[in-house]
């Protein structure tokens, strides 16, 4: 018996419902192996699940309506049985989930299951959130990180991936001018005027001056900006900038695609924060694509950071790297800083992607790192204690040496020596950390993703230098744009299946 897949729709909808017509189209591009295969694969495989076989031998339908449900035929009484027995968890997911991913199925096999084995109505064909249920909902993750998360390729793919499925949620939290080379935004181009400073809080003893960003800019004299423009032709319709008060500081406006839109002084008490909100009413209903910041004395003027916000439901995902941290650097956070920002993102998902700088650190102590790990797990709980955590285990890297660089012989012709050896050291302490990282994700109740299981093994650094086109720059420790490009979607993989499961809790609001 051949198959065909057929989506899961509301049988009582009328032609032409946007998401029927979606499920529809979607359905008609996929299809099921023959049925000697079929058992197996469903049984074995959740993502099999969301299907419903019907006979390949039925005569064509240019053009596919949910009229009637008619009664099962030999395949899908084969696939409900699959249905009703214990699916397996999908192989991207390492340790166990803290909570059990609902998944799909089409309305013929829910109609004839018992009550307790039916799937959300909300799900799509693909056992995904149909993007029409974001309706008053969305969803926030927070990724925190070293330089991988901090030049937004990775991370900028993930939500690129998120927003394709469950619709775009519009906030962001911009990191101030250019503090470093290596941080970007995926979603502003950022650009700085001569006259400004920045300090970085991996530099300084002073944590009640910083809050999640990490950094701040600071102005010298009038006239200095601070300029942020959309990419992509993205409007945004509210901006709220962050500052610090102090003794004799200065004045400052915000200005909203060229116009003055607010002014704020700044004179006042040592690192008072102080926030200055753009109303999104007054810049009409397509809402506006550039923000500046820009002082108005030569007296200071310190910005820590930079939200902006658009109307709609969907997945928001805010992305803050520090080029260089270790995991660590989340203590130095004084508390009350953390608490506000963590407040006011309201982050439903946390994903912690530390490890690279520790597994490089050859004289790390493991154990004492794990204890400083899972103390920040719990202060983020404790903080935010609703949050689902997601510990990312570092990639592969390897330890170029000096005379390793771009175009020097043997540095990324091949990835392993002799003895199936690798050519390049891998750091001793790499693995430990991800070892480390994984165990306490179990212990915690955590979710844990291994980032060098989308490489190769072993000597998968290398392996991927020496890809054609590169995936991996020749430090042998950060990625090409492919690189993370392709690493982003197998962590958005295993992300969508949390997702799923975290908004069909009943638990979930909205944070518009």
């Amino acid at each position: 018996m051949g198959a065909s897949l057929t989506a899961k729709i509301d049988a009582s909808a009328p032609a032409g419902v946007v998401s029927v017509e979606r499920a529809l189209q979607s359905a008609s591009r996929l299809g099921l192996p023959a049925s000697a295969e079929l058992v197996a694969l469903a049984g074995g495989d959740s993502r099999f699940a969301a299907w419903r076989a019907s006979d390949r031998d039925a005569p064509p339908k240019t053009t596919a309506r949910a009229v009637a449900i008619t009664p099962p035929s030999a395949g899908e009484k084969l696939l409900r049985a699959a249905l009703l027995s214990k699916p397996t968890a999908p192989e991207m997911a390492l340790v166990p989930l803290g909570k059990p991913r609902k998944l799909g199925a089409l309305s013929a096999l829910e109609a004839a299951a018992p009550e307790a084995a039916r799937p959300s109505p909300e799900l799509t064909a693909y056992g995904e959130l149909q993007p029409d249920v974001f309706a008053a909902r969305r969803l926030t993750v927070l990724q925190l990180g070293d330089s991988h998360t901090a030049a937004d390729f990775f991370s900028g793919r993930v939500r690129e991936r998120l927003q394709q499925v469950f619709g775009a949620g519009g906030e962001d939290y911009l990191v101030p001018g250019r503090p470093h080379p290596g941080v970007r935004s995926a979603l502003f181009d950022d650009d700085a005027s001569d006259g400004w400073s920045y300090e970085a809080l991996q530099r300084s003893d002073e944590n009640r001056h910083f809050y999640l960003t990490g950094f701040n800019a600071i102005a010298h004299r009038a006239g200095a900006s601070l300029d942020f423009k959309s990419r992509g032709g993205l409007a945004y319709d509210s901006v709220q900038v962050a500052f610090l008060k102090q003794p004799g500081g200065g004045r400052a406006e915000v200005l909203v695609d060229g116009q003055p839109s607010g002014e704020i002084n700044l004179e006042g008490a040592a690192d008072q924060r102080a926030m200055l909100d753009v109303n999104p009413t007054e810049h009409g209903a397509k809402g506006f694509h550039d923000v500046a910041v820009r002082a108005l004395t030569d007296a200071p003027v310190t910005v820590t950071g930079v939200e902006v916000n658009r109307e709609g439901d969907g997945v928001s995902y805010i992305s803050l790297g520090f080029p260089g941290a270790t995991v660590q650097l989340l203590q130095k956070l004084a508390e009350d800083n953390l608490a506000d920002d963590l407040k006011r993102i309201a982050p439903d998902v946390i994903v912690l992607a530390f490890g690279t700088n520790e597994g490089f650190n050859d004289a790390l102590d493991v154990a004492a790192y794990t204890a400083q790990y899972e103390q920040i797990v719990k202060r983020l709980k404790a903080l935010r204690p609703e949050a689902r955590i997601v510990i990312v285990g570092p990639p592969d890297g390897a330890r170029a040496g000096a005379g390793c660089r771009p175009g020097v012989a043997g540095c990324a012709t091949a990835a392993g020596g002799d003895n199936g050896a690798c050519k390049l050291p891998t750091p001793p302490k790499l693995a430990q950390v991800r070892e480390a990282q994984r165990r306490l994700a179990i212990r915690l109740e955590a979710d844990f993703w291994d980032w060098s299981s989308a490489m190769p093994s072993p000597c998968g650094a290398q392996a991927w230098a020496a890809a054609d086109p590169p995936l991996m720059a020749h430090d042998y420790v950060h990625m090409t744009v492919d690189g993370y490009r392709q690493s982003a979607d197998r962590f958005a993989d295993f992300l969508i299946p949390l997702i799923e499961g975290r908004q069909t809790s009943a638990h979930v609001v909205s944070n518009n």
